[in-house]
C-alpha cells in the first residue's frame, strides 16, 4: 500500500459506505459523515494486512453502522491492483459479518 488519500467504498450484509483513508507509514486515518477510522497496515509479499477501528463522532439517529453495532474493529487482506486495493475480512466482535471494501488512490 502507498502512502497517500483513497477513497474507500465498503459493502456489508447492512449496506453500503464510503468515506476517505489516508495511509502514511504503517497508519491509516480517515472517516465519513458519521465515524472515524484508525488502524494499521502491513505490507507483505503477496497481500496487504489491515487492522482498522471505527468511530462514531457524529450523533444523527439517521446514519445508521453498517455493522449493526457500533465500535468496530476490522481484521482485512487486500490485494494491490494498479491503483486500486480490495480487501476483504470480517468484524472482530462479529467474525460472521463478512466486509469488503475498494479503496482507490487518489493523491500523494
Amino acid at each position: 500500500m502507498e502512502d497517500g488519500l483513497y477513497e474507500i467504498h465498503f459493502h456489508t450484509v447492512h449496506g453500503t459506505g464510503t468515506g476517505v483513508i489516508y495511509a502514511i507509514g504503517g497508519k491509516l486515518r480517515g472517516g465519513n459523515s458519521a465515524f472515524t477510522f484508525t488502524g494499521n497496515y502491513h505490507n507483505k509479499p503477496d497481500a496487504i494486512s489491515v487492522l482498522v477501528s471505527s468511530k462514531r463522532y457524529n450523533p444523527d439517529p439517521d446514519i445508521k453502522s453498517l455493522f449493526g453495532f457500533e465500535g468496530v474493529t476490522l481484521s482485512l487482506t487486500g490485494q494491490r491492483t494498479g491503483d486500486t486495493i480490495d480487501f476483504e475480512g470480517n468484524a472482530l466482535q462479529k467474525p460472521g459479518l463478512h466486509f469488503r471494501a475498494q479503496l482507490t488512490r487518489v493523491s500523494d
